[in-house]
């Protein structure tokens, strides 16, 4: 199994005269900070995916909102041109793919460290969650014009940015060089259907505006009916026969993509041995012959109800369970030994009915931040 991660982080002033402020479009500077993180590993990798813009170039990138001058509708293509600022939400890693779990997260780990260099000569630093703790929405400055506006209604993954621009999560890339493109379809929709019993074991936004929200994940609760949980990327054939039958299906932007599962629904977490177990959930999900859901559609009401309630919901405790069992049997069978022993920690929580959101909870109660500060990198050298 070929396994990639993408994972977006919060950004926080490290330095200065608040040690810990969130920096986000409210104040950071596009053009300045891209400038100092322009220099960056992988510019020339192959494997990855640049935009539409070349933004999202190399190992890092920002990520935020683009804004665009305005311009006359018919210059739909133009996007490079138009191209004005981004508006800040924070910074995300992408790792090249990679063999296996283990292998995503040592390229994670040395990408964040390098990251963390840079970022520390400018003053600033990385924080996980899932969701900006302190912003209570995300308003477009200046107001959208008329191009912005058509663009966002032809390109419908542009119209989320409300939520998109206030949360982070990592993306699950996971592909089985030896499978179909009809069996990787089958996945998808396999995990489409189960993800809103999977994501509990990654919750981790019980905050918003600045007080506690009433619940586990304001992320997935507002973001599940805007933005798939799930993309299959695909190319040639196949992409022309079974994007005509599942809306879950998306061309593949470079050969290296054929063929890719990513999984999109996940919380960011600050814990790297949960993101591993959660990797290797996916992957025993996949395999799982047992596991007899699929759908292409979102079930609004369950994501909801699992974002409030977390594993104190009954059904989707037994659910999550049940997923949980039959992925471990999956990868035990295929003789994944550090899929199964992974999988044992999400048990834990499983059986704890304990979400990564409650850790925050508690560190907030004794006086810590709405965030966890520092990077996977520092749970890496700490344990």
């Amino acid at each position: 199994m070929r396994c990639g991660i993408e994972f977006e982080y919060l950004l926080i002033d490290s330095a200065g005269a608040v040690p810990g402020r969130i920096r986000d479009f409210g104040n950071l500077d596009f053009a300045e900070i891209d400038a100092q993180l322009d220099d960056r590993p992988g510019l020339d990798d192959p494997e990855l995916a640049v935009g539409d813009l070349g933004i999202k170039r190399g190992y890092w990138y920002l990520e935020g909102d683009e804004r665009f001058f305005a311009a006359d509708a018919s210059e739909m293509e133009s996007c490079r041109r138009r191209f004005r600022t981004l508006a800040i939400k924070g910074v995300e890693i992408r790792t090249p793919p990679a063999d296996g779990v283990r292998g995503a997260l040592d390229r994670l780990r040395v990408i964040e460290a390098r990251l963390a260099e840079r970022l520390h000569e400018h003053g600033l630093g990385l924080a996980i969650v899932a969701a900006n703790p302190l912003r209570a929405d995300y308003r477009f400055s200046p107001p959208l014009n008329a191009w912005e506006i058509e663009l966002r209604r032809r390109h419908r993954a542009c119209d989320a940015a409300h939520i998109s621009n206030l949360t982070y999560g990592p993306d699950i890339n996971l592909s089985m060089p030896d499978w179909t493109a009809e069996q990787a379809l089958d996945a998808t929709r396999k995990l489409n259907f189960y993800a809103p019993y999977l994501v509990p074991f990654s919750f981790c936004s019980p905050f918003h505006a600045g007080a506690h929200w009433p619940g586990f994940s304001w992320r997935t609760f507002h973001r599940a009916p805007l933005r798939p949980a799930v993309k299959l990327f695909l190319a040639g054939d196949a992409l022309a026969t079974l994007a005509a039958h599942s809306r879950l299906v998306h061309p593949a932007r470079l050969p290296s993509e054929n063929g890719r599962i990513e999984f999109k629904a996940f919380d960011a977490q600050p814990a790297p041995e949960n993101l591993a177990a959660c990797c290797h959930l996916l992957h025993g999900v996949c395999l799982a012959n047992a596991l007899h859901g699929r759908g292409e559609g979102c079930d609004v009401e369950v994501y909801r109800r699992a974002a409030r309630l977390g594993f104190h919901d009954a059904v989707v405790h037994s659910t999550s369970g049940e997923v949980l069992k039959r992925a471990t049997d999956a990868l035990s069978r295929a003789g994944e030994t550090e899929g199964v022993e992974a999988l044992e920690s999400l048990a834990a929580i499983h059986t704890e009915r304990r979400t990564p959101a409650d850790d925050l909870l508690e560190s907030w109660r004794r006086g810590g931040p709405m965030y966890a500060a520092g990077g996977l990198y520092d749970f890496f050298i700490s344990s």
